[in-house]
């Protein structure tokens, strides 16, 4: 089980990602929820105040090397009230992931809180035996910087599934990581919870993260209730409901590539 952060920064805005962000496709590329947590870490960052961001597009624009990269945010919109910031992550002279947020004002005047839940809240199970992910490399160490708690699915059989999930090292080294931070870490994860196709012989790539969010976690532990589609062609979708232990905090989804791994088959 693995101790290291994702990330050390190595200058103020250039980060090196450890072991801890190793993609399942392949151990010299990061997996996507660590890229989105540090993008996500440096708009809040640079936004500051009250305001809260409820909204975030985070594209991979290609495959990320573990190799250092640096991070730029820019302001796209202004304002009071809604304002929409940018931020980037270039390695080698590329840019390989980029993250829209929208940040919302928020005001102690405001109407009462409502949440709707199609159910109650699944309670937190048991620990799950280790490894979580059959299937994937044995070696793999994002999943063991994050405790992974499976309510139904998951562990390597197809179809839905919903997990409990607390990340349990800082996002970069020395830094306490946001709520938001906290989320982006796993959401990334709710297509591989809820894959409908072999992993030894499909792969199924999101291009995308998206997030809408009324609420940002108030714990530790997080919930992916997630589902996959497949149209049958190539292209697929995940959608996950996203939770924290007092109620809901929106919702997640993931434009899927699927191909075999093999393009002979």
């Amino acid at each position: 089980m693995t101790n290291e952060p994702f990330y050390h920064r190595a200058g103020p805005a250039a980060f090196e990602p450890t072991r801890a962000t190793e993609s399942p496709w392949d151990q010299s590329l990061q997996h996507g929820g660590p890229p989105a947590a540090l993008l996500l870490g440096e708009i809040e960052r640079a936004v500051g105040g009250p305001g809260r961001i409820t909204a975030a597009q985070i594209d991979f624009l290609g495959a990320i090397p573990r190799e250092t990269g640096h991070v730029e945010v820019r302001t796209l919109r202004p304002g009071r009230r809604v304002r929409l910031d940018a931020a980037t992550l270039t390695i080698r002279g590329r840019v390989v992931a980029e993250a829209r947020c929208w940040t919302t004002a928020t005001t102690a005047q405001a109407d009462r809180r409502v949440e709707h839940l199609p159910s109650p809240l699944p309670a937190l199970p048991g620990a799950t035996p280790h490894p979580p992910f059959p299937g994937f490399p044995g070696a793999w160490h994002y999943p063991e910087a994050i405790e992974w708690r499976f309510v139904h699915g998951g562990g390597g059989e197809p179809g839905p599934a919903a997990v409990w999930t607390r990340v349990r090292v800082p996002v970069v080294e020395g830094e306490a990581a946001t709520p938001l931070q906290r989320l982006a870490v796993v959401a990334d994860s709710a297509n591989g919870i809820s894959n409908e196709l072999a992993l030894d012989r499909f792969l199924f790539v999101p291009t995308a993260l998206q997030l809408s969010l009324h609420r940002h976690p108030a714990s530790e532990w997080i919930l992916l209730d997630a589902r996959t589609s497949l149209s049958g062609d190539g292209i697929g979708t995940t959608v996950t409901d996203l939770c924290d232990l007092s109620g809901t905090l929106g919702t997640g989804t993931q434009p899927l590539l699927v191909q075999p791994r093999d393009p002979a088959e």
